[in-house]
């Protein structure tokens, strides 16, 4: 059977993606619309952050002081490797920033980082609700916002935000040049 892009799938893979997309949607304020949305041409749809997931925003910098925009797929997923970072994560290469999936309640326990310009947890908190586009799981091209690691792959669909906390603390006291601010969304 093909699926939306094209591509033949074993049913396992079919029922973890529809594992997977059933577990994003649970974020969506309604699910008929993020389908339409995810359906459209850039194949992205509004969900809440802090239903099921909160999403650590990072600029591409702060992996690595030499990631730009344009820097390519295959090595912000073997930085993630590197890091051993598991879990899902997309990018937004318009920011151009990650967006790593971690456990809802995870901004509970999470700092500000002053010192890492950009780093955020998005979450709904209280009357605070961050909306966050995330893309369709067949999106795997920097063409537009894409999946780095799906939340369909065996790896795990949160990364440890313990882990990704200590990375990010130990960023922060590296001498040289602080990594840019993000651009402000549009």
């Amino acid at each position: 059977m093909a699926s939306a892009s094209g591509v033949f799938e074993t049913s396992a893979r079919r029922g973890r993606r529809t594992a997977a997309e059933d577990w994003l949607l649970q974020s969506a304020e309604d699910r008929d619309t993020a389908v339409r949305e995810w359906t459209a041409e850039l194949g992205v749809a509004v969900l809440t952050a802090g239903i099921t997931w909160d999403a650590v925003r990072l600029p591409y910098a702060v992996l690595d002081g030499s990631f730009g925009r344009d820097v390519a797929p295959g090595a912000l997923r073997h930085r993630l490797e590197q890091l051993e970072l598991a879990g899902a994560v997309f990018c937004d290469p318009f920011r151009p920033c990650l967006y790593v999936m971690v456990p809802a309640g995870t901004d509970a326990q999470w700092p500000r980082l002053p010192a890492l310009p950009g780093v955020e947890c998005l979450v709904r908190t209280g009357p605070c609700v961050q909306h966050v586009g995330v893309p369709r799981l067949d999106r795997t091209d920097p063409t537009g916002p894409y999946w780095l690691r799906p939340p369909d792959r065996t790896s795990g669909r949160y990364a440890d935000p313990n882990r990704l906390l200590a990375f990010l603390r130990a960023r922060a006291t590296e001498p040289g040049p602080e990594p840019p601010a993000p651009p402000s969304a549009a």
